[in-house]
């Protein structure tokens, strides 16, 4: 082997024994967003809290909030921690490594009559994920980490009444709740 091979191949080398370093994130859920949409037919877009909608068209936009943090780079000693020439050129890595700190359990949706002493009601039965049957429990179990925001409607309307507001409590499996709330909505 001549010198001009030699060196390629002993950069070759180290390259293909280099191991290349996971991040490792944790997720955790900080809080819960919503707001109140209308179905424009084929659309979902936002409406004038001022005029009557009604109830067929309402829905309600559920983002769930979460804080990600890099914890490690690399397992093994801290002190050896720090980037390294060798490491800085490998290029395919494998791919990132996911902790989710703590997750939903539950979903309530409770409404607020306010034309009835502010009654709350529990209509969590009553909504389903849009253009689906699937209510919210089965959906939290079916996607359990990194649900992100979904859209859920009435299945029912039956006993919703004419002027609400809306209120979601999200319940994690570390004991927190986080909650959102909407302005009034005023139905036909």
């Amino acid at each position: 082997m001549t010198s001009r091979n030699a060196i390629p191949m002993i950069l070759m080398a180290l390259f293909m024994s280099a191991c290349c370093s996971e991040k490792t994130y944790e997720i955790t859920i900080t809080g819960i967003e919503s707001r109140a949409l209308i179905s424009d037919g084929s659309n979902v877009i936002e409406f004038d809290k001022q005029n009557a909608i009604d109830k067929d068209e309402f829905i309600i936009e559920i983002d769930i909030i979460e804080q990600e943090k890099m914890v490690s780079i690399e397992l093994g000693d801290p002190k050896e921690r720090e980037p390294k020439v060798l490491k800085a050129a490998v290029v395919p890595c494998a791919d990132q490594v996911v902790m989710y700190k703590n997750n939903i359990e539950s979903i309530k949706v409770e409404i607020i009559d306010v034309a009835n002493d502010n009654e709350r009601i529990d209509i969590t039965s009553q909504m389903v994920i849009v253009d689906t049957q699937t209510s919210i429990s089965q959906y939290i179990s079916q996607s359990l980490q990194g649900l992100g925001g979904f859209l859920v409607q009435f299945s029912d309307t039956s006993n919703i009444p004419s002027r609400i507001e809306y209120v979601i409590e999200a319940r994690l499996d570390d004991g927190t709740k986080v909650n959102a709330r909407n302005g009034i909505i005023t139905f036909n």
